[in-house]
């Protein structure tokens, strides 16, 4: 037993060394370089969710013109149709809003690690606010996320039930009103999610201000 101490007290020395070495979390410097990140993803994602608002706005009211062009064919499908255009930048514009959502991760994680430190250096108030916000916006990220899955599996059902350009216009009314509803849930969502980025960027550029007096 005591010869395998000895061999782990070196071992143990050094690890002790490394820690000693390592760069203190609770730095301006980190700090500052989390708060231009946040800004940064804030604004890609505020021009996302515009562009999501923006093509989500329903079924066309041409709908079944456009279908004439493309008889029997799921129009989701049709790559020069105007609703696989509209589809195709919808879905751009939430991936790219969640990639940005999945690199804003660490960056929260370590702004609350440092909000749970003591220091005299630091605004530990209002880097708790902007956590604060952070988590708002995450949660109506997920809000947004689940309307968009549903409307996407709605969207999907829609067009490949309905491919006949000689359906009328009376009986599509219904099942076109209960797409619409997500598409709006979609838009509602969004405006309620920019709301909430305005706020996560006015508590960034006030933590900002704070680390530059």
């Amino acid at each position: 037993m005591l010869k395998i101490l000895k061999r782990l007290l070196p071992i143990l020395g050094l690890l002790f060394l490394l820690a000693g070495c390592e760069k203190p979390l609770d730095t301006k410097q980190q700090v500052k370089d989390d708060l231009n990140t946040i800004l940064q993803i804030s604004k890609t994602q505020q021009t996302a969710l515009s562009t999501l608002e923006n093509a989500g706005q329903g079924v066309p009211d041409s709908y079944l013109k456009i279908q004439e062009k493309y008889p029997d064919q799921n129009l989701l499908e049709v790559k020069g149709s105007k609703i696989a255009q509209t589809a195709a930048t919808r879905t751009a514009a939430y991936d790219t809003l969640k990639a940005q959502q999945a690199e804003l991760k660490p960056v929260v994680k370590r702004l609350i690690k440092i909000a749970n430190q003591e220091s005299d250096e630091l605004p530990i108030e209002f880097i708790k606010d902007l956590n604060q916000s952070l988590k708002l916006s995450a949660l109506d990220y997920t809000i947004l996320s689940n309307f968009y899955d549903a409307a996407t599996t709605a969207e999907t059902d829609f067009y490949a039930d309905h491919t006949s350009a000689d359906a009328h216009a009376d009986d599509l009314a219904a099942p076109i009103n209960r797409l619409n509803q997500y598409y709006s849930a979609i838009y509602q969502q969004a405006e309620i999610a920019k709301v909430n980025i305005n706020t996560v960027t006015a508590q960034a550029k006030k933590v900002q201000k704070q680390l530059d007096k």
